[in-house]
Parts: structure tokens; C-alpha cells; sequence
């Protein structure tokens, strides 16, 4: 119950009584006629009072997560309401009086179980957000094209399929948020939406070339829905993939499906072939192009081919019953097609068939019941050689008719493509060459009538959607277009299958690889020219096939290499760099990434990961100043981040077992995990990566540590105010809070909770100037002679930036995220009534850390803008502002002594006031703490509910985005590149060849 005495503070304006767990109000806050604010959310209401009708003052109300089931109609009495917040309620009908709150700007309608949207919200004609997330909603109502001022549709986890055409007629709209909804194509009307600066389509099943447009960003999709706009082919082609070991006829099947004259004794397949196959659909009479695959067995490939699976396709899993199903690991192989396309269609072929051949002895049932027949669509047994009587192929008929069927059932089948494309697409195919250049790619196009950013675009998602290999954001590789994917996958072969690199452990001299890529012995196909070297070596980079050790032992004039693949298969006995104790000052911290089916939380392999780890986390290896050094082998290695600390991975059965030492262990932590669950969920569509924790010593009487807990099991009964959690192993009941201990997700502070104390933070490392300066030319391990104390703040400050730069992940797809604002007149703070003034806008490099200004030359102040900005936009995007500052003034100072130029200390004094100058500013016009920590979200503290972490941050900054591109759609010089998880980065171009 509410005390009676608030309904006597009759001059309240705001009042907060958010989780006291009420159930009912009293009539008398009618009373409190001033009051603008009242925050109501997580309670028990299940009503309310008509007097909240008399509050005629109230502009903003909250209502989300109550138990209400009806709202009084005396709420269309708040004229004054600018915000409604009704989420997370049981309310079955909205009532119609709410159509009177004309002034409304913002009404949130998540998770009622609405099914279509009341008409009256029509009315509500000063709306500029409408939100009704995870609902059942399908469609909007036609009468909302009267919402003229509306700027945000925002309907995450609802079951569109289309938009609605009208759309284009709302004038100012900025913002499409349909994430998780069921939309496979956009109307090609959304590339006119002129204000239009974000949509959000993740978690749609998108068409192939929509999605692979979507992942470049909102210009990408507009200039994919321009060329639609014209002429159109239907396109009836997929891919056909033939898996399985070596030597089960995976050749002879593709021959004898294209119908070649039969070849004895054929040779076996290095990497890839790739040959066309014309099937027609057996019910509609629709010939079908498909692009037969044909994968070499050797197990040493497999990595390497599970680059090039992908859908639209059908799956031959080959193998040949002389030798078994087991033996065929025909089980194997499903899942390694299942754990890359979990909607994978699969049809198992048993070869060597005709009189005398040995029936196959395989359990249908028992594949059926482990995949299911949505998966593994039908069994065959056929004879890829000929009768000689009658020329047929026993089983190839039938098989090609059930091939016909399933690609013609494929979702992807018959869908639409511009027809500029199409034909592009094939005359890049008639090219006889395998490779071409970029700029003859591109006139290649421009046949087609394509414009050469068109052009541009075209070629990326050709390389998205793996017709060809095109490398755009690569300075190194974007000028060679590759046409025959075979051939590359072919020249990557004959590393793998060398003995000589085999011996060495997978160190390789790039002298050897030039004569690997260019024997005299092979046939003229088969030999790849000199200049075409470089290319390769980084191809495999980028593949996670091999990186280039240090230069300083190189005993090849020309450099080194290391295929991950082939680093020793057993674990040495003492591990280099990795003691049994841990270092003094220091604290071990460990933690387990599960990797498990995603549909049935069965634990699964992903074939190839580690390999692809040792290359992807390469920089923090202890060799990469001395490879003598380095510390790997096949389920293993040791990495080193300087002041982050040192870590152990292993991979143990399934899972990544990650330990790290460091005064603070969250941050390398912290990466680490990251990089392995960004690179199981990304790569291995169907599998999952949970984080694990180890069980508190002693787990009863086995090995301490063997049970394992779900970190976010672990944070939901934390939730439910539950200190314990039981072990599996041991079954005793352990602490929650020490076994959050070893997860960052849980206990690393909030980037707004090390922003908090960032004055504190700053002024310890005003004391600690003289050592950051030291940090220059410091190498491998150097930094364990500086104070434990300083290695733990500089630890923090690198956690906190990597975690405002993942949180705005999202907006980096269409400009850069590091942006100050500071006001150009001397006497702006002593002016509170300000309406307009003139600020300068500075962009900063995502690489360095560092100011545009700063990494130029001498007189260059590209990247700078003088802005007019209103006190109403500066108070919209000062949460932001003051993030970003607050964040560059704790890492200026560590980035300006690891920069490859010296910051002397009057420059770094320079941009510390110009970067409180920005905090001043933002804190000048709108103070909330709240409002800042609402950006991190995503961060993983405890307390948040997980439809709130769904929500994607950064308005504020595509705000800023929409001015820069006007003012300057070049960004002051810096460049768009990718990183390894293919998340986009805007850097000084001195800096783009490092990604």
C-alpha cells in the first residue's frame, strides 16, 4: 500500500514506484494534477484507477510488466501524454478513448499476444514510434499512412511476410525494425524511402541475394531493390554437392549423371571439381540447371570444403557398401553437412551397384530417427558404369528424378533475380579463364547496363552467395575476381597432400609453395602462374588455412607459412609458456564453451575448429615475435596479450576449455569466448556455443572441476533469487556467486559501470603517465614488469572500449561509430538557455583510437565538420555523446603510447580537454546515467530481462550518420574494412591492410 501522505504532494512532477510489487492504487493519486512522470513498471497491478484520468499534466506513464487485463477509458484524458509505455501486460483489447492522446510521440505495445493493431492509433498523428514487439502480428492496417510525423516501425519477433506499399507515403519514416519476423523478399518500393537511414531484417529467411545485400548494409539492399525494379529472370538452378571418403565413386556418380562417356580408372579428385547437370521436375516438366560439386574424400579436405557448402542445394552423401556404412562414416558426414546447412537436404547413394555387387547393408531407420526424413530424403543404390548392352546406368534414372524433385522443392527455387545480373553472371562464366580483374569484372557488367557501383555490388554478394571468390573489402585481394572456385580449392590441395610440409609440422617456405603451385610434372591445368602466388597465400589466410610466422626466422628469402592443419597431432609433455603455477598477483580464471547441436543440446564436433583458431587468434600468439616460441599443436596452444594476461585453450572431446591468468582475466577472457561462440554459431549454423563453468573444487571424489554449469542457467536462478545451484557430478549444492566468478558475461563490470568511476580511472592513470610511455617497443611478456596495479587498469580500459564497439556493432554496416561533438563557442557553458549553436564534429580511427586531425598529414583536417546542432537533437543524442567521450578519454591515453608515432603530452593534453569538453556538453543538456547504461544492454548484466537485450542500440548514432553522409559521404578519408568475424570497422587507410 501507498502511504495517504504522497496524495497531499500535490506540486510532485515525478514519481517513481517501479518493483514494490503493487497491486492495486489508490484513487487519490488523481490528486497529484502537476505530475508529468509516473513509472509503474514491474509490479502486480492487475487495474487501475479511473482518477489517473485527472493527471492532465502527465507525459510520460509506464505501465510494462504488470498483470493488467483492461485499462480504464478515462487514459484518453491525458492530452498532455507523450510517452505509453503498455508492454509485458495480459491486456486482450486497448480501448478506444486512447485514439484522444493526440500529443503521443511513443507507444510501446511488446509482448501482448495482439494478432492486428487497433485502427485508432490512426489518430494518434503526432506518433513518431510505434513499437509491438513479439506479438502475432501480420500486417498493418492501411489507415496508419495518416501517421505523417511517424519516424519508427519497430515489430521484432512477429510473423510479417511483406510490407505494405503505402509505406512510402510516410514522409518520415527512418527506421524498419522487423527482426525475426518471416520476410523472404522486400517490395522493391522500400529504395525510395528517402529518409529511410535503418532497417533490421536478422533472423528473416531471407532470399539468397537479399540476405547477402542486407550484410553489406542499407545502401547495399537499395541499390539490390533499384535493380529489381527493372527486368526480371526467374532463376531454377542450386547447387548439387557430392560428399563422402575417398574412392567411393563420387566422379564416376557426377558422370554418370551428366551422362559422360564412361572413364576407367579415373584419378582421384584433388579439392573440388565443379561440372553442370540438366534435371527436369518430374510433376511440372521445369528443366533445372544444378552445379555439380565434386569433393575430394581425403579427410585432410574437410575443413576446407565446408567453406563451400551452402544453400540453395541437394547433398549426395556417397559411399560404397563393400566397405560398410561405418566404414563410409556415412553418419559423419550427414552431421558435417547438418552442423553447416541445419536445413540441408540429403539423399544417401550406395555405389558399385549391378550383378554380383554386394546389396548395401545400412539402417534407414536409424538415420531417419537421428536426422530425421526432412533431412535424409530417400535412400539409392545405383552403377555409375554402364551396361553393355544396353548402355544404362542401373538406378541413375531414378535417382535424377528424386534429385529433380527435391531441388525443385528447395525455397530458393523459382525465386527472382534482376535480369542484369543474371546475364552478368553468365557471361562471367563463359570467361574461359579462371580468374579475371576486377576492373574486367566490372566492364563485364557494365555490358549489362550496370552502373560500376552497381557493378560492385554485384560481385559481393556473387562472392556471398559462393559463385565466385571477390574479396571487396581486402586492399590486397579486391582486385582479382576468381570465376572457378574449383580451381582455387584444387591449388589449396596439393599444400595439404605434400609430404614435405607434412613432415615439418605444417611450416612451410613460400619458395616451396611457389614450386607446389607451379610443378613442371603436372598437367598444363594444373599449374598456377607465378604472380597468382601472393594471392593464394592469402586466400588461405582468409580462409583460416594458414598465417605467415615471424619474418626474423625466416630461413626462405621470400617468407614462411604455417597450415594449421597439419601442427603436431600430440600434446607435449611441458607445455612452453604455460607453468603449473600461476604467477604472483595474478588470478586464473576458467571457463568451458560447450558446443552443442542446436536443436537437440546434444554435444557435437565442428569439424576443422581448432585449426581455424590457431590462424583467427594468431596475434596473441607467443610466436609472433619469435615462431621458436610459439606454443600449438593440433588441440591446443597458448596465447599471450600483453597486460590482458596469458591463456591455455584446449579442445577437450567437444568443447574449448579457455584458462586465463592476468591481475584482470575478464577482458582476454572475455575475447576469447567471444571469438570461439561468434565462430561456432557463425560457421556451424546448426550448432550452438554455451558457456560453461567449472564446478568448485573438490567435485566430490573425481578429477576437481568435472562437473560443468551453464552460465546462463547460472544468471536465471540468480534471477529468481536462488544462491545455489546443484552439480551433476558431485551433487552438492555450490554457490552461485563463486561460480559466477569464472564468467565475464556475469562478472566483468558493465562498460557504464567502469564509465561510473572513469574520473577515478583517469586519475590514476595521470599517475601512471610515465609507464604508458614506456609501453612503446615493448614485446612478448614485457609487460609483467609493470605495477600490477597498472596492468589491471589498463585491462579494464581495453574491456571497456571492446565492449561499446561490439554493443554498436550493428551500426558500423553504414558509417563510423567513434564521433565526439564539442561546442565552438568559448562561452557555451554559461549559456543554459541556448537553442542553436555551432559544435565541432571530429571523427576518430576504430584502429588507433586516435582523432582523424591527429593520424593526417600536416594541415589536413578532413574528418572535422563544423555543426550546427539544435539543444532538442543534442538532448536526443547526448547519451551517446557522452558515451563515446567517456570512453576515448580512458583510451587515449594507452592508445597514444602504443601509436606507432609519438603523442607528445601537449597534444594528448589537447584532445583529454577536447573529450571533456564533449562529456561537459552532453551532461549539460540531458543528465542520466540511466540513459547511458540502457546502450549496454547487451553487456550481460544480471538484472536484465532477455527481451530487453533484444532491442538494437545506436539511433542516436545513425542520426549522426544521415549528417555525414550528406556533408561528407566519404567519412574524412576512413575506410570500411571487415575483421575476422566480419563485423564492419572504419579505420585511417594506414591501417587497412592490417584486416
Amino acid at each position: 500500500m501507498l502511504p495517504e501522505w504522497l496524495g497531499q504532494l500535490t506540486q510532485l512532477q515525478t514519481l517513481d514506484l517501479s518493483a514494490n510489487q503493487l497491486t492495486v492504487l489508490p484513487e487519490w493519486l488523481g490528486q497529484l494534477t502537476q505530475l508529468q512522470t509516473l513509472n509503474l513498471i514491474n509490479n502486480q497491478l492487475t487495474a487501475l484507477p479511473e482518477s489517473l484520468g485527472q493527471l492532465r499534466e502527465l507525459q510520460t506513464l509506464n505501465l510494462t510488466n504488470n498483470q493488467l487485463t483492461a485499462l480504464p477509458e478515462s487514459l484518453g484524458q491525458l492530452t498532455q501524454l507523450q510517452t505509453l509505455n503498455l508492454s509485458r501486460n495480459q491486456l486482450t483489447a486497448l480501448p478506444e478513448s486512447l485514439g484522444q492522446l493526440t500529443q503521443l510521440t511513443s507507444l510501446m505495445l511488446d509482448n501482448l499476444g495482439l494478432i492486428t493493431l487497433p485502427e485508432w492509433i490512426a489518430k494518434l498523428e503526432s506518433l513518431k514510434l510505434l513499437r509491438a514487439e513479439v506479438n502475432k502480428l501480420r500486417s498493418i492496417p492501411q489507415s496508419f499512412v495518416a501517421l505523417c510525423n511517424l519516424e519508427e516501425f519497430d515489430f521484432q519477433v512477429n510473423q510479417f511476410e511483406s510490407l505494405p506499399e503505402w509505406l512510402t507515403r510516410l514522409p518520415k519514416l527512418a527506421t524498419l525494425d522487423f527482426w525475426r519476423n518471416s520476410i523472404v523478399e522486400l517490395p522493391e518500393f522500400i529504395a525510395e524511402l528517402k529518409q529511410l537511414e535503418r532497417i533490421e531484417l536478422d533472423g528473416n529467411p531471407l532470399n539468397p541475394e537479399l540476405a547477402a545485400a542486407y550484410k553489406e548494409g542499407l545502401d547495399a539492399v537499395k541499390r539490390y531493390l533499384r535493380a529489381k525494379a527493372g527486368a526480371q529472370v526467374v532463376l531454377n538452378e542450386a547447387k548439387l554437392i557430392l560428399i563422402g571418403e575417398g574412392e567411393v565413386g563420387k566422379s564416376c556418380l557426377l558422370g554418370a549423371l551428366r551422362g559422360d562417356e564412361w572413364v576407367e580408372k579415373r584419378d582421384t579428385t584433388h579439392g573440388i571439381e565443379i561440372k553442370p547437370v540438366k534435371v527436369t521436375d518430374p510433376s511440372s516438366g521445369t528443366e533445372i540447371t544444378l552445379n555439380g560439386w565434386d569433393f575430394g574424400g581425403q579427410r585432410v579436405y574437410r575443413p576446407t570444403h565446408q567453406l563451400f557448402f551452402s544453400a540453395p542445394a541437394v547433398y549426395l552423401v556417397v559411399w560404397k557398401p563393400s566397405e560398410g556404412p561405418q566404414q563410409g562414416f556415412v553418419k559423419e558426414w550427414i552431421k558435417l553437412v547438418k552442423h553447416r546447412e541445419p536445413e540441408a537436404k540429403i539423399l544417401v547413394v550406395a555405389t558399385h551397384g549391378g550383378p554380383g555387387a554386394r546389396q548395401p547393408d545400412i539402417d534407414r531407420q536409424e538415420i531417419w530417427d537421428i536426422f530425421g526424413r526432412e533431412t535424409v530424403i530417400d535412400f539409392f543404390f545405383v552403377d555409375s558404369r554402364p551396361d553393355k548392352k544396353t548402355g544404362e546406368c542401373d538406378g541413375i534414372a531414378e535417382l535424377k528424378n528424386k534429385i529433380a524433385e527435391v531441388a525443385a522443392a528447395l525455397p530458393e527455387m523459382g525465386r527472382t533475380v534482376p535480369q542484369s545480373w543474371h546475364e552478368a553472371r553468365l557471361a562471367l562464366k563463359r570467361i574461359k579463364s579462371a580468374h579475371v580483374t576486377l576492373n574486367r569484372a566490372i566492364q563485364v557488367c557494365k555490358k549489362m547496363k550496370m552502373s560500376e557501383e552497381d557493378a560492385r555490388l554485384f560481385l559481393t554478394i556473387e562472392h556471398r552467395l559462393g559463385h565466385l571468390i571477390h574479396y571487396a573489402h581486402d586492399p590486397v585481394l579486391r582486385d582479382i575476381v576468381i570465376l572457378k572456385p574449383d580451381w582455387l580449392a584444387t591449388a589449396m590441395s596439393f599444400v595439404f597432400d605434400d609430404k614435405h610440409t607434412r613432415e615439418a609440422h605444417g611450416l612451410v617456405s613460400h619458395e616451396r609453395l611457389s614450386h607446389l603451385w607451379n610443378d613442371g610434372r603436372r598437367a598444363k591445368e594444373f599449374r598456377y602462374p607465378e604472380k597468382l602466388h601472393p594471392v593464394f597465400l592469402k586466400l588461405m589466410g582468409r580462409y583460416d588455412l594458414c598465417y605467415r610466422v615471424a619474418e626474423g626466422l625466416d630461413n626462405a628469402k621470400d617468407g614462411t607459412s604455417l597450415i594449421a592443419q597439419l601442427v603436431p597431432d600430440v600434446k607435449p609433455d611441458l607445455i612452453f609458456g604455460w607453468t603449473a603455477d600461476v604467477p604472483a598477483g595474478e588470478v586464473e580464471r576458467e571457463q568451458i564453451c560447450r558446443i552443442v547441436e542446436d536443436k537437440s543440446g546434444q554435444s557435437a564436433p565442428a569439424e576443422g575448429l581448432f585449426y581455424q583458431l590457431i590462424v583467427r587468434l594468431h596475434k596473441y600468439s607467443l610466436g609472433r615475435v619469435d615462431f621458436q616460441q610459439s606454443s600449438h599443436w593440433q588441440r591446443g596452444l597458448v596465447l599471450d596479450d600483453n597486460y590482458n594476461g596469458r591463456a591455455l585453450m584446449e579442445h577437450v572431446g567437444n568443447d574449448v576449455r579457455i584458462t586465463v591468468r592476468a591481475v584482470y582475466p575478464e577482458a582476454f577472457l572475455s575475447v576469447l569466448t567471444h571469438e570461439v561462440k561468434w565462430l561456432v554459431e557463425n560457421f556451424w549454423k546448426g550448432l550452438r556455443c554455451d558457456v560453461m563453468v567449472p564446478c568448485i573444487q573438490p567435485c566430490g571424489k573425481k578429477t576437481p572441476g568435472t562437473g560443468l554449469f551453464e552460465v546462463e542457467k547460472l544468471i536465471e536462478s540468480k534471477r529468481k533469487k536462488r544462491p545455489e545451484y546443484p552439480c551433476q557430478v558431485c551433487s552438492e549444492w555450490q554457490d552461485i556467486d563463486c561460480l559466477l566468478r569464472n564468467a565475464p558475461a556475469a562478472t566483468r563490470e558493465s562498460a557504464s559501470g567502469v564509465l561510473a568511476e572513469g574520473e577515478e580511472i583517469k586519475r590514476q592513470l595521470t599517475g601512471v603517465r610515465y609507464q604508458l610511455n614506456a609501453l612503446q617497443g615493448i614485446t612478448v611478456g614485457g609487460f609483467d614488469r609493470m605495477d600490477v596495479s597498472v596492468r589491471r587498469i589498463l585491462s579494464k580500459i581495453d574491456d571497456t572500449y571492446t565492449q561499446v564497439i561490439q554493443t554498436l556493432t550493428d551500426e558500423a554496416k553504414d558509417g563510423p561509430r567513434l564521433v565526439t561533438l564539442e561546442p565552438m563557442e568559448p562561452g557555451f557553458f554559461s549559456m543554459p538557455k541556448w537553442v542553436s549553436q555551432k559544435f565541432r564534429l571530429t571523427l576518430w580511427c576504430e584502429h588507433s583510437r586516435m582523432p582523424l586531425p591527429l593520424l593526417n598529414a600536416t594541415g589536413d583536417n578532413s574528418g572535422v565538420y563544423e555543426y550546427p546542432v539544435t539543444r532538442d537533437w543534442l538532448v536526443t543524442v547526448a547519451p551517446y555523446v557522452k558515451l563515446i567521450a567517456t570512453t576515448l578519454s580512458l583510451v587515449v591515453p594507452v592508445a597514444a603510447a602504443a601509436a606507432k608515432f609519438q603523442v607528445d603530452d601537449k597534444a594528448l593534453d589537447g584532445l583529454e580537454k577536447k573529450l571533456e569538453s564533449a562529456q561537459k556538453a552532453a551532461e549539460s543538456v540531458f543528465k542520466s546515467a540511466e540513459k547511458t547504461a540502457e546502450i549496454f544492454e547487451e553487456s550481460g548484466a544480471v538484472d536484465l530481462e532477455p527481451s530487453d537485450r533484444l532491442r538494437a542500440r545506436g539511433a542516436s548514432l545513425r542520426i549522426l550518420h544521415a549528417f555525414l553522409k550528406e556533408k561528407d559521404p566519404g567519412f574524412g578519408g576512413l575506410v570500411r574494412v571487415q575483421n575476422k568475424r566480419q563485423e564492419f570497422l572504419w579505420v585511417h587507410s594506414q591501417f587497412e591492410k592490417e584486416y
